[in-house]
C-alpha cells in the first residue's frame, strides 16, 4: 500500500466519522448522550441550538476534509479536539466512558486516523 492510498483511506475514514457523528446522533436522532455532552460543555447555548450547531459544524468539517484532502492543517483540529474532548468527558461525565461505544474509543480512532493521514502526507513528498 502506498503512502498516497494510506492517506486517502485515513482521510476519508476521518471525514466519515465526523459526517456520521454530525448527522445521525445530532441532527437526525438527537441522542440523549449528545444532549448531555452539549449541556455540559455548552451550557450558555439553548440545547437544541447547541446540538444542531455542533452537528452542522461536524458535517462542514467532514466536507472540508474531503474537499481539501491534502491539507495538513485541517488535521490538527481533529487531533486537538479528540484529546481535549476525551479529557473533558473524563472529568465532567466519566459515566460515559463505560458505554460500549464511548468517547475514548471514538476519539482514539479520530486521533489515530488524523496522525496516519498527517504522516502519510509527510512521506508522500
Amino acid at each position: 500500500m502506498t503512502d498516497q492510498s494510506t492517506q486517502k483511506i485515513s482521510r476519508y475514514s476521518l471525514a466519515a466519522i465526523f459526517f456520521y457523528h454530525g448527522l445521525v446522533p445530532k441532527l437526525l436522532f438527537k441522542s440523549e448522550q449528545e444532549v448531555l455532552m452539549n449541556n455540559a460543555f455548552l451550557p450558555f447555548m439553548e440545547k437544541d441550538f447547541a446540538l444542531t450547531s455542533s452537528g452542522i459544524a461536524e458535517i462542514i468539517y467532514a466536507l472540508a476534509l474531503v474537499i481539501f484532502s491534502t491539507n495538513k492543517k485541517l488535521l490538527y483540529p481533529a487531533m486537538a479536539f479528540s484529546i481535549l474532548a476525551t479529557l473533558a468527558i473524563i472529568i465532567q461525565l466519566p459515566q460515559l466512558m463505560t458505554h460500549a461505544f464511548n468517547p475514548f474509543s471514538i476519539n482514539l480512532a479520530v486521533f489515530s486516523l488524523a496522525l496516519i493521514d498527517l504522516k502519510s502526507l509527510d512521506h508522500s513528498k
